[in-house]
């Protein structure tokens, strides 16, 4: 075991089985090979090789067997050659009838099979996330339309602010993925461009045909005709790793919150149970947000190959070697730790388990204080705001030092009382005023979500 994902017991921790064998030789070769048959009948078709040997390569190309004495072969022509693809071009060439396989790869450098092919992954993993991302967003919409008005306490560096919902808070994370899912779809058309250009770029060894070879090659791929060749320019590339560090970090959020939120003493949200999970081999009470932390190591590696990836934008000349083999690690795990997380939060939000009981009474934990800004608010017309800020501030230290309740205070002081009276200051207590907006917001993410989705 090379890495933890290959290992056979903790390997589906770190990617989807589905999606880790896109990234496993057979995948790989499987996928250069059909790319170079591809290639081949495009250049017989424009008469750049012979038909005979197009007809040959792929001839070649399909009686191959992909076993394991195959790939030792192409390994071996790897250490033997030190080149990536010529291992397994010498490995075609036996296996291609009469002199068809000397044509193999002709006028193509080895980043337009990479690049091409990295291009048709990245366009079936756009794919799979967008699915992802609409079945995180139903979910969410069930939490939405579910908590509303579900009363919680809203904190701020992690302390008590003001009461909010917890439908108010989903609505964020909602608005948040669909804002994902819009990027998603607007980046697919930077993305899904192939690449056939040569050694350099310049299309030289294509023959009087090399336009017309390129869109053609391109075209029966599926994939966009660049404008120029992009074997130095990876912008498309990093903006996709750098999406996927976007996606993932949100993931994280979301993730974190729950973390948060299950501490015992919080206890308001909790990770869906399942009898038999062990939180501690010492500590059997132990019931840890496994989940919640996964997702937080996965994206922690997503967004450490995003950091990586910006450092390939700088490349020498045509084509820099230390720079694009850099993507052949950090793409791959990049995407199955992305793909791994949204799994997983799909999973944490699916079975999330909702204490509604217990974000109520948790607002009321802190000695009302939670209602400090409203006093204030309700004061500062009078008073002023400053003026409120410092008598309500004052109120609460005395509330603290002589261990009464907030409401008290307030009560006992004449300035306040005069002012308020005591059934304004007993409707300032009315938590459920305090929230009427979130719902209101609820509802226009809602709103938009559901018409984008529909349009």
């Amino acid at each position: 075991m090379a890495h933890l994902i290959d290992s056979k017991i903790f390997g589906s921790s770190w990617a989807t089985p589905e999606l880790k064998a896109l990234f496993d030789d057979k995948a790989l070769v499987r996928d250069w090979l059909k790319i170079m048959s591809v290639l081949a009948e495009t250049q017989a078709e424009y008469q750049l090789i012979p038909n005979h040997a197009a007809t040959g390569i792929k001839k070649g190309i399909d009686n191959l067997v992909l076993d394991e004495a195959f790939f030792g072969e192409v390994e071996q022509g790897f250490r033997d050659t030190n080149h990536s693809l010529l291992g397994l071009i010498q490995a075609v060439n036996k296996a291609c009838p009469d002199d068809s396989g000397e044509w193999l790869c002709y006028g193509a450098t080895v980043q337009d099979i990479t690049d091409t092919r990295m291009v048709l992954i990245l366009k079936h993993f756009h794919n799979c996330l967008s699915h992802h991302l609409a079945n995180i967003d139903d979910v969410l919409i069930r939490h939405c339309l579910e908590h509303r008005d579900t009363l919680m306490c809203g904190r701020t560096h992690g302390q008590h602010g003001l009461p909010i919902t917890f439908g108010y808070k989903v609505a964020g994370w909602l608005d948040e993925f669909h804002r994902h899912s819009q990027r998603l779809a607007e980046i697919l058309p930077r993305l899904s461009y192939g690449q056939l250009a040569g050694g350099v770029g310049s299309l030289s060894s294509l023959g009087v045909h090399a336009i017309e070879i390129q869109r053609s090659f391109c075209t029966r791929l599926g994939l966009s005709v660049p404008s120029v060749s992009w074997t130095s320019s990876r912008d498309r590339i990093v903006e996709w790793v750098n999406l996927l560090a976007l996606i993932a970090s949100t993931c994280d959020r979301i993730a974190n919150e729950v973390y948060n939120l299950q501490r015992p003493e919080i206890d308001e949200l909790r990770e869906g149970f399942v009898e038999g999970n062990v939180g501690s081999i010492t500590m059997p009470q132990k019931r840890n947000p496994e989940l919640s932390e996964h997702i937080g190591t996965l994206a922690r590696i997503v967004r450490n190959s995003a950091t990586q990836m910006n450092e390939i934008m700088v490349q020498d000349h045509e084509r820099d070697g230390k720079a694009w083999k850099t993507e052949w690690i950090v793409f791959p795990e990049a995407c199955l730790a992305a793909e791994k997380a949204i799994n997983l939060s799909f999973q944490l939000l699916s079975h999330l388990s909702v204490n509604v009981d217990r974000m109520r009474s948790n607002i009321f934990s802190y000695n009302d204080f939670i209602f400090a800004e409203a006093v204030m608010l309700a004061m500062a017309p009078t008073l002023g705001k400053q003026s409120a800020h410092i008598q309500v501030y004052d109120l609460i230290v005395k509330a603290k030092k002589d261990n009464i309740k907030f409401k008290q205070a307030l009560l006992a002081d004449n300035t306040v009382s005069k002012l308020l009276g005591h059934k304004k200051i007993e409707t300032i207590f009315e938590v459920d005023k305090l929230t009427s907006y979130c719902g209101v917001m609820v509802d226009q993410v809602l709103n938009k979500v559901k018409y984008e989705k529909n349009v």
